[in-house]
Formats: structure tokens, sequence, C-alpha cells
């Protein structure tokens, strides 16, 4: 960042104080700032001033101590306060067009210092952003006890900013239209044309904790695309998000999958795997189908032709297990988990799937005339409705 001014060859000495009142016309938005500059008691052929500048969402001061030229010397930022919830309504959408929706709350807080060569300015900041909330009201997310730190070098040959460490952005809570997540953390830095080099990121969800890769990610668009890794995941949340297969699941889940978002796009599932942790047992039960299961077992064993009439119904036991089924059917009998994958591939498998979700369980009780019920739905197509049962199913039936 480059801010420069001109000076005569001497300056003589000087004391005073100039105040007034701005209005930006760049920035329609903020209210008028009051202003003043004084000029402060200083060695002979130097200059040191204080400039203030205040209103209800803003406050900034900053000291400077110059030579002769008024083109060198030292600059401190004392004091830099910012109301996020004016300042990121204002600034936001000059990035992008989709950023008016953000609203924010908390406080910008910025100190720092540096040297001033031929009018230019270099140094450091230290940038904060406490007590803060981001909220997108369109696309239904909001971000509470937003906490933001890091340090930036200012550049002297143009106005770029780049990390002098690490950066760290956390907030206590995440909701969305579709799930919750807590206790989120990034940190990384910030390299040129405004990307973040992501070194560590991690979420709780769903009584879990999802892990991300190091990558990459574009601030200015925001677009990501991250290798996701989730561990003890409830399987409870999971269903909620892609309803339409079980009623109801108890258990953890585990596996990879990329998960991208961009203003234009939103949110996108990519390919990815995940399984059922045997770290803890896992019970589903299908939501009511009627059908789904009794339709591919007799209900009756036909030992004789039909042509037999009474005979063949008299000689036509019961099948023991389809009542059975009937309850699994209808959800209202449980079954425990012997094995559950789900398998992504957006851009289609062999087969042209773009997601296969495979269940292998058994009734619950223990005297049951079923053995396992396995049940294997191919999704072709978008995403969009990955781990709703109902498409391309395959359904088998083992029997004691």
């Amino acid at each position: 960042m480059a801010v420069g001014w001109s000076a005569p060859a001497s300056l003589p000495p000087l004391v005073g104080e100039l105040a007034g009142k701005i209005a930006l016309n760049a920035l329609p938005g903020l209210p008028p700032l009051a202003w003043d500059v004084a000029l402060l008691p200083a060695d002979a052929g130097r200059l040191r001033v204080k400039v203030s500048a205040r209103n209800e969402s803003t406050q900034i001061v900053v000291h400077a101590d110059l030579d002769a030229t008024g083109t060198a010397g030292t600059w401190r930022l004392e004091t830099g306060r910012f109301d996020a919830a004016l300042w990121l309504g204002m600034i936001a959408p000059q990035f992008s067009p989709k950023a008016a929706n953000l609203t924010g709350q908390g406080f910008f807080l910025f100190t720092g210092g540096g040297v001033i060569r031929d009018g230019r300015l270099t140094g450091r900041i230290d940038a904060e952003w406490r007590d803060g909330v981001l909220r997108d009201a369109v696309m239904g997310w909001t971000l509470d006890g937003v906490a933001f730190h890091g340090q930036f070098d200012l550049d002297s040959v143009g106005p770029r900013l780049v990390s002098a460490g690490p950066c760290e952005f956390t907030a206590k809570t995440i909701s969305t239209a579709r799930f919750g997540a807590r206790n989120l953390f990034a940190r990384g830095v910030l390299v040129d044309d405004w990307q973040f080099a992501l070194a560590a990121g991690r979420v709780e969800i769903a009584g879990g904790e999802a892990v991300v890769d190091p990558c990459t990610l574009s601030l200015l668009p925001p677009v990501y695309e991250v290798n996701m890794h989730l561990h003890r995941v409830g399987l409870p949340d999971i269903v909620a998000l892609a309803p339409g297969g079980l009623s109801d699941a108890r258990g953890l889940i585990e596996g990879t999958v990329q998960v991208g978002w961009s203003s234009k796009a939103g949110l996108k599932v990519g390919a990815g795997g995940l399984t059922v942790s045997s770290e803890e047992p896992a019970v589903v039960r299908l939501a009511p189908t009627p059908g789904f299961l009794t339709k591919r077992v007799p209900e009756r064993f036909e030992l004789l032709p039909r042509s037999f009439g009474l005979l063949a119904r008299w000689l036509a036991p019961k099948n023991p297990a389809f009542p059975e089924l009937r309850e699994i059917e209808l959800g209202r009998t449980e079954l425990q988990v012997k094995t559950l994958t789900i398998k992504l591939t957006p851009g289609g498998d062999s087969r042209g799937r773009s997601a296969v979700v495979q269940l292998i369980g058994r009734p619950v009780k223990a005297d049951s005339h079923v053995e396992l019920v396995t049940v294997e739905v191919a999704l072709a197509g978008p995403l969009d409705t990955v781990l709703r049962f109902g498409l391309n199913q395959t359904v088998s039936v083992q029997m004691r």
C-alpha cells in the first residue's frame, strides 16, 4: 500500500491544531468523520504529527515523525477501530456483487507501524476481529462467535497485503438451513492475489470432527474445494442431510469426501467414500415403504402347482419371515447394521453411477427368521439427492 505527499525542502518549527468534519463521497454509507491534525513539538528540522478521525462507528489515531523533507520518517497506527456492521456492508459489495448479502457484527481492530521512505509507507499491521458475527440471509448461513487475528506486511511496491505470519480464524457456531456445526478453526497465510494458503482446518459437526487437508483457497471471489476427513460423525445427522431412505439411525460414520463452495454454485459434494464406524454399534430404521421387501419374497411357500386347487393351498405353509419383513419395510423393526458404505463418484463410475449406497443389516430381534437384509441403491446424475433410497434399488433377503 503506497501513500505519498510532497513537502518544502525545510520545515520551520510548527505547533498547532486543525479540526473539522469530512464526508467521503466514495463511501456514502459512512457518517461524516470529525477529524483533527495536531502538530506536536519536535526537534529542529523535524515534524511530529498526530492525525485523528472518528464518528460513532469509526476511530482512527495515527502518529508520524517526519524529517525536514516530510517524505521520510516513521509512522504508528495507535488506534484503528471499525464497526463491522457498517464497514462490512460498505466494503464487501466492492469485491463481489453477491457479497452485498453479507452482514456482520463486532469490531475490526488495527494497530501497527513502520517507516516512510520517499513518501511511501511500509511496515506491519496487526489485525483483529472481535465479538464477530457473519451472516448471509440469502444463502441461509450464520457464523457466530467469530474471531480473527493476523499480522500483515505493507508492501512498498504496491497496495498488497501479505501475511507476516500465520493468521487464525475461529467461529464458535455455524448455522445453516441443513446442518449446524461448532468450533470452526482455520490457520494459514495470505499470499498474493487474495489467495489463502490453509495450513490447518477443522470443525466439529454432528458430535464428531471434520479435518481439512492443506490447500489454497480463493478469497476474492470466495471459492474453495477441500478434501475433508470425517471422524466419528453422527449417522443421524448424515441421514438428516439427505432424507428419504431411513427414518431413524444411530451410530457413527467415518470417511473422506470432497466439498466445494462458490457464490455461483453454492455447496457441492464431490468424490469420496463413507462407512459406518466400528467404534459404536449402528442401528437404522427404514422409512415406511409398503412392499419394499415383501414384494420380493412369497407370503407362502407353494409346494404344489396351483392347479391342485385346495390341496395346493393346504400344503402351502406360511413364510415365517414375511411378517417380519413387513415390519422392517414399514419402519417398525430396527436393523443392526453390519455394513453401511457410501461411495461418491460425481463424474460417474464404470457403470455411470454418481453414488452407490449399500446397507447390510439384520433385525435386532435375536429370534428373527430373517438373517440379513441387503439394500443397494445406485444414483445416476447430480449428487443433490445422494443417500436418498428409492432409485435403482437392489434388494436381497437371507432367511434362517
